[in-house]
């Protein structure tokens, strides 16, 4: 385990951000390790099948969201104090056990543990990787490489559930596979990724989470933090509703799954926020991408009845959350400079608490098109919300 730690001694950031295939391997890794978060949502009834339907949802979702979120706190300091590749190529070791052992899981209890470790273990990746390229790349590579990490995390979320429906190796192999996956992506961390030579301050590490809370409660992360819970929030929340929606207007498992899958596209506006971004600023590329995902969910609402208006308006919806992603990401390392490890802890446990609270969606007062409605306006509101964020930089 020493040698996983260790490694070889640090390059410059210029050599880090140079080396071949780094950013390939982390959206790849991004997407294989995301995909473990949504891949449990088809096989809920397999699971039960085989192991019993008492308390399948909680060890199967609950455990592995709640550590999921709370790890971005944990592992976010520890990459600050500890180094970006230590804490990384580790913490991908840690998800590769943690993943083949869930596969073998005698019970709904034991699973709930593992899911619970997977999940932890999970949450080493996202906010290490994006702060290790906010510190190898330069700023024009950065914005591309932020975009493309983005776009394995949105997609994630629907090629997870695909690859689970399509597997014909049932719930266990599904995580064996998955498993044998993070393996062969653990050894490549280990061989290609290299420590950017950042210059972060030395400090003990119970003063880097002081920092933690500390950055928490600035009014900018406040007001960051208000806006964010909204991006990913609206996302989960849309298509939660929408599959109610659909399956109440006779449509199959089959058919509600290809119209989710119709937004794949649009995901790739993600790799569009950095450019926007050199062009319009931050501020205003995010601004348009809350305006862009009202309009998307204020469409759906006036067009819930007509499949092919609904397809579209979809669409748009998902190009905005798509651009916001990876703005919010840039927004949230500019706020927490230098340690960006902090800003993507916070980003990261802000953003998937709102996915859980997006998942109640349903719960909203009226029909389909009247809970759209609410949500357009939250959309509109995060805007004015981040913009102002935006505007008491350098204040503080």
């Amino acid at each position: 385990m020493s040698t996983i730690l260790h490694g070889p001694p640090p390059p410059t950031a210029e050599h880090a951000a140079a080396r071949a295939g780094t950013i390939p391997l982390l959206v790849g890794t991004a997407l294989v390790v995301l995909v473990q978060l949504y891949v449990a949502i088809p096989l809920h009834q397999f699971v039960a099948a085989d192991l019993g339907s008492a308390d399948v949802t909680t060890a199967l979702a609950a455990g592995y969201s709640f550590a999921y979120a709370l790890g971005f706190l944990i592992f976010g300091p520890l990459s600050d104090h500890y180094g970006r590749r230590r804490i990384l190529v580790s913490g991908l070791a840690a998800l590769t056990v943690a993943t083949l052992a869930v596969s073998f899981a005698p019970s709904t209890g034991a699973l709930a543990v593992l899911r619970a470790v997977q999940g932890l273990a999970a949450a080493t990746f996202a906010p290490t990787a994006l702060a290790y390229l906010g510190e190898a790349l330069p700023p024009p590579r950065r914005a591309s490489a932020i975009g493309a990490l983005s776009v394995a995390f949105l997609t994630s979320g629907i090629l997870g559930q695909l690859a689970a429906i399509a597997a014909a190796a049932g719930w266990r192999g599904t995580f064996f596979i998955g498993g044998i996956l993070l393996a062969a992506l653990t050894l490549a961390a280990f061989a290609v990724i290299r420590e950017p030579d950042a210059g972060r301050p030395h400090q003990p590490l119970p003063a880097r989470y002081a920092g933690l809370i500390r950055f928490a409660l600035r009014p900018r992360s406040l007001l960051l933090a208000a806006g964010h819970l909204v991006v990913l929030g609206g996302f989960v929340g849309m298509y939660n509703l929408l599959g109610t929606h659909l399956a109440s207007s006779g449509l199959s498992a089959n058919e509600i799954m290809l119209v989710r899958a119709a937004a794949l596209p649009a995901m790739l506006c993600s790799l569009l926020a950095g450019p926007l971004a050199a062009r319009l600023g931050p501020a205003r590329t995010a601004l348009t991408g809350f305006i862009l995902a009202a309009a998307g969910l204020a469409a759906e609402s006036v067009l819930a009845d007509a499949l092919t208006g609904l397809l579209a308006a979809s669409v748009v919806f998902v190009a905005g959350v798509a651009v916001l992603v990876p703005t919010m990401i840039t927004l949230w390392g500019e706020a927490a400079h230098p340690a960006r490890g902090v800003g993507m802890a916070v980003n990261g446990f802000v953003l998937f608490l709102g996915a859980g609270v997006g998942s109640y969606a349903i719960e909203l007062p009226g029909d389909f098109g009247g809970a759209l409605g609410v949500m357009s306006g939250l959309y509109v509101a995060a805007s004015a919300v981040v913009y102002a964020a935006c505007a008491m930089k350098g204040r503080q």
